[in-house]
């Protein structure tokens, strides 16, 4: 058994670079540690198989045949972890004569438990193939052996075809730093971006004839009543990381702005673990990172109005029914947000430098514990059960909104705007802890206050709204803006229902 450690890019397609430039770049990168012999060129054809129920995909578990210069090899990767785009996965590679696996071949310990191999070898179908022509560099920085490879081809599944064009550094022995820091190198010359989408993810895909859809919640952080503080800390940042790299990938691949919104509720959510174990987490060991992440957050300032005037103008938005009785209103509503530009302005982000460097930061910081690396610790406190400490985090939370949001008191549209950030952390400390507490009342708990962040989000299109016919030369103006006014009015009063009946409710983690 052999364990991949590596690093995966996606190179931007769209960008100057075409392929023989990236060919050049990464060969300039790499040559002074380039070994004797340590370029070679080499075309792979790869079937992969699986039952037609995915029983192997369903333990996370991939198999192929690969095909090379007239030998073949089949390849069983099983469950492994993977932290932004830095992958672990114990891989079992067996030279075979023939284009059909043998799963006898593989040592019995290699499957996962419950796992049928027997039946499943009865089963086997050909799913979806791989094919591309591989550049690999194997060298030598330091003490440490690392394999560049550039893949260029397609994967292929009934009748339809996707692209490949990617890069991966693998760790062969040594250092994972030098990893890190080769990774840095690569996206300072070229347009990548980390990825966590496998050739086989997308030819599962293919093969099933599905796409990647919008996650609309960013669910809960999976945590266990047995764990420590350290652990569910790292749980909740590597989930914000998961679902915001996800969603990074959708709009990679649809050009959907929605996507960004959900880039940036992930970027919120690791932020907040921050601020949330503030008192666990030396402030030191997190300095650079949270900059950064601010810097990232403020990356994001177009995006509100972005979404707010595409809210109004689409097909399915509950404003477009007003806006589409007016043609001219409409046309200078979509003249206000050219989609194709903001498209482009959050691709150009995805695959700088800067961004990846972030990402590979939080990334190296996960996998080495860097908040380790100072004297601060408190490792009683780093060590304490997380229930107590969950039940402290949600009660802090609870008495904060009460005390900006009195029962007696009434709100404003203004006020609710106001208080959304306050709300939104209440709300991403339940996505950070909630998990430990009984899922139903869990949500019945948090349901009137996401329908009240939901009212703020229309709220802030309506006013968005207002702000957009400022100058609108019709004379329908007037009309408009008492439209707008009767459904700010109509908004906030329901809200104020919700927020009377959230206040009433008993916290579920008493």
């Amino acid at each position: 058994m052999e364990t991949e450690i590596e690093l995966k890019f996606v190179v931007d397609t769209q960008a100057e670079h075409d392929s023989e430039s990236v060919l050049t770049q990464i060969k300039t990168l790499v040559e002074p540690w380039l070994q004797n012999q340590g370029y070679s060129q080499k075309k792979l054809s790869n079937i992969y198989f699986d039952t037609p129920e995915q029983k192997l995909r369903a333990y996370d578990c991939g198999l192929r045949i690969r095909s090379v210069d007239n030998q073949a090899e089949q390849t069983l990767k099983t469950a492994g972890i993977c932290v932004g785009g830095l992958h672990k996965r114990p891989e079992y590679n067996i030279a075979v004569e023939q284009q059909q696996p043998d799963l006898s071949l593989f040592p019995v310990d290699a499957w996962p438990e419950q796992f049928d191999w027997q039946d499943a070898q009865s089963q086997l179908i050909a799913l979806f193939a791989t094919d591309f022509v591989r550049h690999k560099w194997r060298i030598q920085i330091e003490q440490c052996q690392i394999e560049v490879v550039y893949d260029l081809g397609e994967v292929s599944a009934q009748g339809n075809q996707v692209a490949i064009n990617e890069i991966e550094i693998e760790l062969i022995d040594g250092d994972m730093r030098e990893l890190f820091s080769l990774a840095h190198k690569l996206t300072e010359k070229l347009p990548l971006r980390l990825s966590n989408d496998s050739k086989a993810a997308r030819g599962y895909r293919l093969f099933l004839n599905q796409t990647n859809q919008i996650k609309p919640s960013l669910g809960v952080v999976k945590l266990s009543a047995d764990m420590d503080v350290e652990q569910a800390f790292s749980n909740s940042i590597q989930h914000g990381l998961a679902y915001w790299q996800y969603h990074e990938e959708l709009f990679a691949s649809q050009s959907d702005l929605k996507a960004v919104r959900h880039v940036q509720r992930g970027v919120w959510l690791v932020r907040h673990t921050f601020w949330l174990f503030r008192n666990y987490i030396p402030k030191k060991a997190s300095t650079e990172l949270r900059k950064e992440l601010k810097w990232l957050s403020k990356e994001f300032d177009w995006l509100d109005n972005a979404l707010h005037v595409k809210q109004l103008t689409s097909k399915k938005g509950q404003f477009r029914k007003k806006v589409a009785d007016d043609e001219k209103l409409l046309a200078y509503l979509e003249d206000k947000v050219i989609v194709e530009e903001c498209v482009a302005r959050a691709r150009k982000l995805f695959y700088s430098a800067r961004y990846n460097a972030l990402i590979l930061k939080l990334m190296r910081w996960l996998t080495e514990r860097g908040w380790r690396c100072y004297s601060e610790i408190d490792e009683q406190a780093l060590q304490a059960n997380i229930c107590a400490v969950a039940r402290a985090l949600n009660q802090n939370s609870w008495i904060k909104i009460q005390r900006l949001m009195p029962l007696k008191s009434s709100y404003s549209a203004i006020d609710y705007i106001q208080l959304e950030r306050s709300i939104g952390r209440a709300l991403l400390t339940g996505v950070c802890v909630g998990s430990l507490f009984a899922e139903d009342e869990r949500l019945d708990f948090r349901a009137p206050w996401l329908d009240i962040m939901q009212g703020i989000a229309d709220l802030k299109t309506l006013f968005s709204f207002k702000l957009c016919i400022e100058l609108y030369p019709e004379e329908n103006k007037p009309e408009l803006e008492i439209w707008a006014d009767a459904k700010i009015n109509s908004l906030v009063s329901i809200m104020e229902q919700s927020r009377q009946s959230a206040l009433r409710m008993e916290p579920y983690w008493h």
